[in-house]
């Protein structure tokens, strides 16, 4: 079984393209399924942020400086969408998919900042016009649940009338607030304004049928916003997938300790090989106990194998990091629920400020990796975006397999023996191999692999022997120089 997690955040706009890439890189590397809020999205730009993101998604936009919504989804899982419907002013999204055999009514929205029950009347319905007896809803929804609970240092309460107005619409569709289930007694918010004002504004209601599915729920760290992610994991069926292809990732080449080590494993595969060590290859030949070929073969596995390990200690040093200031700014939180003193807000961005730069650097090595340009000023869009992930996960996957005697199979290790069992039997040779000794009898003259020409047909002169022995010496260099 695999877990589904399904974040949603205010991001405050992301009509600037470094902020975007940032918020789009950050939160595909978190959630299966990302639904943000306040994205500033246009028509005009939608194609082009989704090129950006790299797979599919759903906007709902409305101008360059308010409101927009979109549900953007990962290739790590199957998923099929039947229906979808997207408001015009920029609010919500509901769509009807299926993600691994399970059917739900997904939903994406901002709330109005007024008091407007009506709106809250209107998501009713368009969720309503699904059959689906399973429903996630989640964003901003500009409204608090409990204002006990879910506030704090607020004067008065706010937007009285859609509170109640949610109440009913989840009495009726049979939502619950899957977060206060979970954490009934937590003070925790997930905005943060003026004055010290914190209050839980974000958050996931889901129907009671669903309910068990979710392994957790939990309110993330902010970034780059005032809102912080709120998210949901779902537990469903999984297909275990495989290491992929390693690719040389050409920033390496910008890294002078990766340099000096890859100048070190060339020496030291020359080294092992050669056959004279006091020739110097600068000025002479140089010759090895192994073809030449065989030799360039040897010296890329070294170098691929440091490649990895010198990635991996990297990628290691930077999550560590990253997760190191995570934490940090997690204890800063809890500080400022306590006491609020300007210097730990200042400490606060601080912090945030060191996350936002390394994380600006992760960002340029993916578009390094893409082999593309990536221009800042101008907001032009580039081939990079339209080649981040090309295709779903589960095209990548077989989900079923019928064996030949109709019987079928759905368990992940079960398929992956059928297949390793298909190709074994497929390149089993079903006659001898071919001898040492075939090698060195190929051209003698009682050679019975091959059809001798008529006595007739046959003009023995020294340029024809000339011409079998050159065909002779071409075949053994081709069986010493081929690689495997």
């Amino acid at each position: 079984m695999s877990t589904i997690t399904i974040g949603s955040v205010n991001c405050r706009g992301l009509s600037e393209t470094v902020k975007r890439i940032d918020i789009f890189t950050k939160y595909k590397d978190l959630y299966d399924i990302t639904i943000l809020v306040d994205t500033h999205s246009t028509s005009e730009k939608e194609k082009q942020w989704l090129h950006e993101w790299g797979y599919v998604g759903k906007f709902s936009s409305y101008s360059s400086k308010s409101r927009g919504v979109a549900i953007l989804f990962k290739n790590t899982f199957e998923f099929k969408i039947h229906d979808e419907t997207i408001d015009l002013m920029g609010n919500f999204i509901i769509v009807d998919i299926t993600i691994q055999d399970y059917r739900i009514t997904l939903a994406a929205i901002y709330g109005p900042n007024n008091d407007d029950p009506v709106f809250f009347e209107n998501i009713k319905h368009k969720i309503s016009r699904y059959s689906n007896s399973s429903i996630v809803v989640a964003g901003d929804w500009n409204v608090v649940q409990d204002y006990d609970m879910d506030t704090l240092h607020y004067r008065s309460e706010n937007n009285p009338q859609s509170k109640a107005k949610i109440h009913e619409v989840m009495h009726e569709l049979d939502l619950l607030d899957i977060w206060r289930q979970q954490h009934p007694f937590d003070n925790r918010y997930s905005w943060r304004g003026p004055n010290h004002k914190q209050s839980r504004l974000d958050y996931f209601m889901i129907t009671s049928d669903i309910e068990a599915f979710v392994v957790s729920s939990d309110i993330g760290i902010s970034y780059r916003s005032d809102h912080s992610p709120v998210l949901i994991n779902l537990k469903f069926s999984s297909q275990i997938r495989g290491k992929g292809t390693w690719k040389f990732n050409n920033s390496l080449l910008r890294e002078t300790e990766f340099i000096e080590k890859v100048k070190g494993d060339i020496k030291t595969v020359i080294e092992e090989y050669e056959s004279d060590p006091s020739i110097d290859i600068e000025t002479e030949d140089k010759q090895f106990n192994i073809s030449y070929q065989l030799l360039w073969d040897m010296i890329k596995m070294k170098v691929r194998g440091s490649a990895i390990s010198f990635s991996s200690f990297q990628k290691k040093e930077g999550n560590k990091k990253e997760k190191d200031l995570l934490y940090k700014i997690s204890l800063l939180d809890e500080k400022l629920l306590e006491n609020n003193l300007p210097s730990v807000y200042q400490e606060r961005e601080g912090m945030e400020l060191e996350l936002k730069i390394l994380r600006e650097k992760n960002v340029k090595g993916i578009i390094t990796r893409a082999k593309a340009r990536w221009q800042v000023e101008g907001e032009k869009g580039s081939n990079y975006f339209c080649n981040l992930e090309k295709k779903h996960y589960t095209e990548k996957i077989i989900p079923k397999l019928i064996l030949e005697d109709e019987t079928e199979i759905t368990d992940p290790s079960s398929i992956r023996n059928e297949q390793k069992q298909f190709y074994k039997k497929l390149y089993t040779s079903c006659k001898p191999l071919l001898l040492e000794t075939h090698r060195d009898t190929f051209l003698q003259h009682d050679n019975p692999f091959i059809t001798k020409p008529n006595e007739e047909e046959t003009v023995d002169t020294g340029e024809n022997n000339e011409h079998t022995y050159k065909i002779h010496l071409t075949i053994k260099r081709f069986n010493q120089n081929s690689s495997s």
